[in-house]
């Protein structure tokens, strides 16, 4: 095959510089929209864990919001070494599994329940 010398045809030129433009607008597409797609993923992973990576601290999280919730109004938040004995004992009466993890979840679910019904 006998390539054909620059100028010679007009319109291949064109028709060769279009088809390099609709293959670069389809590569921008499919990233952009790749990217779009893993940002949406990031966020609900994100936006899951929130509120405890296990699903025995999102529990411990529920169990220690509903209890900050309740506390009294006149009462401070109490100090994370409280936070900690509190965790431990609900932990006692409703917990299993891994102890940390309940505490991590149930004082962050405390902190966040005072701190909803306790604003000033």
């Amino acid at each position: 095959m006998v390539p054909i010398a620059p100028g010679f045809s007009p319109g291949l030129d064109k028709a060769f510089s279009y088809g390099q433009t609709i293959q670069a607008g389809a590569f921008f597409l499919m990233m952009g929209t790749a990217a779009f797609i893993v940002c949406g993923i990031t966020a609900f992973y994100i936006h899951r864990s929130a509120y405890g990576r296990t699903a025995e601290e999102r529990a411990a999280y529920a169990i220690g919001e509903r209890a900050g919730e309740q506390a009294p109004h006149d009462e401070k938040l109490p100090m994370a070494a409280e936070l900690n004995m509190m965790a431990q004992k609900y932990f006692k009466r409703q917990g299993t599994d891994n102890q940390q993890n309940w505490n991590l979840g149930f004082e962050n679910g405390y902190s966040d329940g005072f701190k909803k019904t306790h604003s000033r």
